[in-house]
């Protein structure tokens, strides 16, 4: 129920992802990092937090499944944070004594859609361009390269972590919500009583309740 609260409180994905890594807290990032706050985290050792707590929470890997261009076959990515090259934070020298650190969660939600302000917040000393700040955003979100595993076609798709980490989870009330109807239905159990049931054997019941006649 925590991850239901969370995503429904939080109105942007940024602020639900800040909100689920609040709940979750990442310690050995935080630590790695230095700070206490995940909006904190540069966005690039966020990213793999969100991917490491999505894992934990779901208990398996992120897949995203994409459709072939060519022949339409199912080609299914796992995005697993063992699989990612660890974070090593960017940093840009810009010229003579000039340089531009990584934007933080922080920094993307004070910010907004305003890159200059984005830019004038990440600057460490006077001198950066918007492309240095684009060379030093480390974010997991961008293109994606993958094979076909039907026609072996190479293909690349635009990926946003964010999205598709919030994505999962927001189908873990949606399933928790649906257990609870069945489960209410069938035998008449009060939501107390529903929840307070471990997840593997709510849905075990819920699915036999589901296929009774």
């Amino acid at each position: 129920m925590a991850l239901a609260t969370v995503l429904d409180d939080a109105p942007t994905l940024l602020e639900q992802a800040v909100a689920v890594l609040r709940t979750w807290p990442p310690a050995a990032d935080l630590a790695l990092a230095g700070v206490d706050d995940p909006a904190d985290l540069p966005v690039g050792l966020a990213d793999r937090a969100l991917l490491t707590v999505s894992e934990q929470v779901l208990g398996v890997p992120l897949e995203h499944s994409v459709a072939c261009d060519r022949c339409g076959e199912l080609t299914t990515l796992t995005l697993a944070r063992d699989d990612i090259p660890e974070h090593h934070p960017p940093g840009a020298l810009t010229g003579p004594g000039s340089r531009v650190r990584e934007p933080t969660w922080r920094d993307l939600l004070a910010s907004g859609d305003d890159a200059v302000a984005l830019l004038n917040r990440c600057t460490v000393t006077a001198g950066g361009t918007l492309e240095d700040l684009a060379r030093v955003e480390g974010s997991l979100s961008g293109p994606l390269h993958a094979k076909c595993t039907g026609c072996g076609t190479h293909f690349e798709l635009d990926v946003d972590v964010i999205e598709l980490v919030l994505r999962a989870l927001g189908a873990v009330p949606a399933d928790l919500d649906r257990d609870v109807h069945v489960l209410a239905s069938r035998y008449g159990w009060d939501l107390a009583m529903i929840e307070a049931l471990p997840d593997h054997r709510r849905r075990r019941l819920a699915t036999l309740a589901w296929s009774l006649p």
